[in-house]
């Protein structure tokens, strides 16, 4: 797959057409998925133009990377076409399972919005102690979110003595 390096201008040169010609062009490209934007503000638009579709980033590494201050470089290409959540990565870092992994996806508990789905997914994966684990090693060495008092395995066994 080969990338083009463009602004709107040098675009417009490069296939002699106007400035708003080129912007309506590029526009078209991004919304095949083939042209990505980075830049502006202050700076220039740089649109990086490829004649395949360029893939998105949303599988885990995209994920973790946007979450934890720990970044990770990809081992894999990992591309999701579903909903891709929290705690799918969770669940996809346990079974990774090497250490700078781990510890990247412990700063995932901070932003759990389902922990049913959590839980559900890591007994489909016979991995619930695994999460308990982690999540009590998060607790440790950061603040997390607390645990629901119905998923808490420690104050369940506890009430029932």
């Amino acid at each position: 797959m080969s990338f083009e390096k463009h602004t709107v201008e040098t675009f417009a040169k490069k296939h002699d057409i106007t400035r708003q010609s080129a912007i309506n062009k590029l526009s078209k490209l991004k919304k095949q998925g083939k042209a990505i934007v980075s830049g502006g503000g202050k700076q220039k638009r740089i649109y990086t133009i490829s004649n395949k579709p360029i893939p998105k980033e949303n599988g885990f590494y995209a994920l973790v990377n946007k979450h934890s201050p720990e970044k990770l470089t990809p081992k894999f290409t990992h591309q999701v076409n579903k909903n891709y959540t929290i705690e799918h990565a969770i669940i996809d870092g346990i079974k990774i399972g090497d250490v700078r992994t781990l510890n990247a996806t412990k700063h995932l508990f901070n932003q759990i919005k389902n922990w049913k789905r959590l839980f559900d997914l890591a007994k489909e994966n016979n991995i619930k102690k695994e999460v308990y684990d982690l999540y009590s090693q998060a607790k440790k060495e950061m603040k997390v979110k607390k645990i629901p008092e119905k998923y808490d395995k420690h104050k369940r066994s506890k009430s029932t003595i």
